[in-house]
């Protein structure tokens, strides 16, 4: 089967030749993968590096990586689609070869996940906590560790294993309450396109939909396989206040443009929860500024993780709070700030 690896890129000169080269690395045949990067108007050498790797290039005119991901879906010339973000590293030799093996030897799934993220020594703690939860907020409404020592165990406690080897496990998740964050479209997680281009047509003419095929996949077939040993090394934010500013610019999204960008990240995947939990959200902010129930995950997960440094979990409880009650008041208000990228560099465009 032709794989097409797709990458969404902007600006990304740093990280992206180790992305490339791990895939180059790769065991499948390479006749076999079709590398396909869609650009969002990268200034540095993001278009000459690809151009040394040999990479098909698109034009993402809308700038941010969720259209990028969506064009990609429509080109891809591959049977099989497996999505990596800029900033993400394999670390198997036999990724590939794993998540196909995986398709090849069961006929009940039609996506399939690595073993979880892990980070570069190099990088400070912040990326580390990106890569166990995300953000407090996915951490409050989830609870899924997405750390490779800790991802596996999680999903082995809350769902149930249908088939299990040495590659790889499938989970039934047919008989759960509700679904854990899952995205499709990162993470090095391959997708039968074909099955969901011919199963799900509205992919096909709404974007905001690709972030979200983990949960049409559900209502469908509601298995996942995991593939074992096969970390993704995730560059996420190499400073807090890159991250910060993407906890921002999320809930700026989901406040101010809810059926925009805010559709392809949580205000889009509230809608496949039951009803109980989308009320969940609301407790965000009293869990919050309780103090004592942050406090207690923070002292939980510095045990658990043996590093006092998660004890930031609690201030950045906070903070993401505070950021939502402020911007939500700004609305009251009238304030609408214009939709732009991560770091503020340019103005998202409509489409």
């Amino acid at each position: 089967m032709k794989v097409s690896i797709i990458i969404a890129t902007y600006n990304s000169e740093k990280i992206l030749p180790l992305v490339l080269a791990s895939i180059r690395k790769q065991t499948y045949p390479r006749n076999k993968i079709e590398i396909l990067l869609v650009d969002g108007g990268s200034v540095d050498a993001t278009l000459k590096i690809a151009r040394e790797f040999s990479c098909r290039v698109l034009n993402n005119p809308r700038i941010e990586p969720v259209y990028g991901k969506y064009l990609a879906f429509l080109n891809a010339r591959g049977n099989l689609a497996m999505y990596l973000d800029h900033d993400e590293v394999l670390e198997n030799k036999n990724s590939i070869d794993l998540k196909v093996l995986a398709f090849k030897n069961s006929d009940k799934i039609e996506a399939v996940i690595g073993s979880g993220y892990k980070s570069p020594q190099e990088y400070q703690f912040i990326n580390d906590y990106i890569n166990e939860f995300g953000d407090p907020f996915s951490f409050f409404i989830y609870g899924l560790s997405k750390n490779s020592e800790f991802f596996m165990k999680t999903m082995r406690k809350k769902y149930s294993i249908i088939f299990e080897d040495d590659l790889f496990s499938i989970f039934d998740l047919s008989k759960i309450n509700s679904f854990p964050l899952i995205e499709l479209v990162a993470g090095g997680s391959m997708f039968d396109i074909t099955y969901f281009k011919k199963k799900f047509p509205q992919t096909l003419e709404n974007f905001n939909l690709i972030t979200h095929l983990f949960y049409l996949l559900m209502s469908k077939k509601p298995y996942i396989a995991v593939t074992k040993n096969d970390v993704i090394i995730h560059y996420s934010a190499d400073t807090l206040k890159k991250y910060l500013n993407k906890i921002k610019w999320r809930i700026k999204n989901n406040i101010y443009y809810g059926a925009d960008m805010g559709t392809s990240g949580f205000s889009g995947r509230d809608q496949f929860q039951p009803s109980l939990l989308r009320l969940k959200k609301y407790l965000f902010i009293p869990y919050a500024y309780s103090i004592i129930f942050p406090l207690i995950d923070s002292v939980r997960l510095a045990v658990s993780r043996k590093r006092f440094a998660f004890m930031l979990h609690f201030p950045l409880t906070i903070l993401t709070s505070s950021y939502i009650i402020y911007y939500s008041f700004l609305k009251i208000l009238g304030y609408s700030p214009q939709l732009k990228n991560y770091d503020e560099s340019k103005i998202i465009p409509a489409i």
